[in-house]
């Protein structure tokens, strides 16, 4: 049985990402007569284009929005990171934010949150409110706040994500999957906005990525069998939208927002392959080579996505570049050439800029951030695989992610004048509940 409260005073927001959805698809949809909640919603408030963040991840971006700071300050740089003065690698979760999210700054003023799969919050952090983890969490079991609320989930039949491999291997049970998730996400997220009191909800569907991953080329192209589903998808979102949005009640603030654009992929590039082809990199390409395996017989290595690190003396264990001129010249050797990568069947640059990481991050894990990043053009995406000697590659994953083209949405307001980008989420939430703004926030409210 549910425990309804009563409507407290103050404000109220509900937050919804809708993992990867491009404005240029939404609006297409929206036009099509495909999403009429959000179609609603947009036309009483404001729809607009947005920016990501770099490296164009999820867990990076998704951080920007709900600490209001760019990566090298709460220094998220990717999915997986190495730890300090070694080669391991740690997947990236709550305890390596380094700068404080909204539920934590809310939860110091007494408020209350209800949090729901948003990526990097597994371990589930202490919250003034309940927090289900998002889909780096291994099991349902041990990825609540509190523990118990576990146990509720689980009779909804509540999934923290799709099986992203076996999605490689079948459409039709990625697209089944899909719907069950989604379906099992909206019964967690009405009945939790039901049941607890919260000035600030945020519930994230990574569905929708999931989607554009997989079936992006099919949907581009017509396929008669699976573009028809690609879109019966994302009314089902936008049914999802709608139960939720009404569940929150017609009194809070709504923004609903992605943390990235999406296209299709041309080609998957391996950057370990072209270091090992240039004599950067000394691993030879085996199923078993790992990280660890670096030696200072390599200069250069590479992380997902386009994340290049030099094996610096005195930082690698293994290093062997020396700090200083022998890093900068290197530094720029490596941007230099990358930049000549092109395709191979139409002679177009892969790249749109290899960029050093000062000119893109600062803050206090500046040190943590690659030393260089590759910035693809759309349709390139880069990838890092000691396994394989091949250049330009393919694979089940159709779409890619691209840094313009997110999108915000807001009901009944019109958002501030300018593009919106991920690190204005924090204050442009804490904004919308009435919040004084911590002064470390980089971003600015748009609302």
């Amino acid at each position: 049985m549910l425990r309804l409260f009563r409507r407290g005073p103050g404000r109220r927001l509900l937050v919804m990402g809708l993992d990867g959805v491009p404005h240029s698809l939404l609006t297409e949809l929206i036009d099509g007569g495909e999403m009429p909640n959000l179609a609603a919603v947009a036309a009483s408030g404001d729809l607009r284009p947005a920016r990501s963040t770099y490296p164009t991840v999820s867990c990076t971006a998704w951080t920007s929005f709900v600490t209001g700071v760019n990566p090298g300050t709460h220094g998220v740089f990717g999915f997986a990171d190495l730890e300090p003065g070694s080669y391991r690698q740690y997947i990236t979760g709550s305890q390596y934010v380094r700068s404080p999210q909204l539920w934590r700054i809310l939860g110091e003023r007494g408020r209350r949150v209800v949090i729901i799969n948003v990526p990097v919050t597994a371990p589930p952090p202490e919250v003034n409110g309940v927090l289900v983890s998002g889909f780096l969490a291994p099991r349902l079991d041990g990825a609540t706040h509190p523990p118990e609320l576990a146990e509720r989930l689980q009779a909804l039949g509540y999934r923290i994500d799709i099986d992203p491999w076996q999605a490689r291997q079948s459409l039709d049970a990625l697209l089944e999957d899909l719907d069950a998730t989604l379906r099992a996400r909206v019964a967690a997220a009405t009945e939790l906005l039901a049941s607890e009191q919260w000035t600030y909800a945020m519930v994230h569907i990574m569905g929708t990525d999931r989607t554009n991953h997989f079936v992006w080329a099919k949907w581009a192209d017509g396929d008669p069998d699976y573009a028809p589903r690609f879109v019966q998808y994302y009314r089902g979102v936008d049914a999802a939208v709608g139960e939720i949005m009404r569940a929150a009640g017609d009194d809070a603030e709504l923004l609903l927002l992605s943390d990235h654009g999406f296209t299709r992929t041309v080609h998957e590039v391996n950057i370990d392959a072209w270091l090992r082809a240039h004599g950067y990199l000394a691993i030879p390409a085996t199923e078993e080579a790992k990280i660890g395996d670096i030696d200072e017989d390599t200069s250069v290595f590479s992380m997902t996505p386009g994340r290049i690190r030099l094996n610096l003396r005195g930082r690698e264990p293994q290093g062997c570049v020396e700090p200083g001129e022998h890093y900068e010249a290197l530094r720029e050797e490596i941007a230099t050439s990358l930049m000549e990568l092109a395709d191979p069947d139409t002679g177009e640059p892969v790249l749109q800029a290899v960029r050093p990481r000062e000119e893109l991050f600062h803050g206090a894990a500046l040190d943590n951030a690659p030393d260089l990043l590759a910035i693809p053009r759309d349709g390139y995406d880069l990838k890092s695989s000691l396994a394989g000697d091949e250049l330009f590659t393919s694979s089940p994953i159709t779409g890619m992610h691209t840094y313009g083209d997110a999108f915000w949405l807001i009901r009944g307001r019109t958002l501030a004048e300018g593009t919106p980008c991920v690190e204005d989420g924090a204050p442009t939430a804490l904004s919308l509940l009435g919040e004084d703004l911590p002064e470390h926030l980089e971003g600015t409210p748009m609302a």
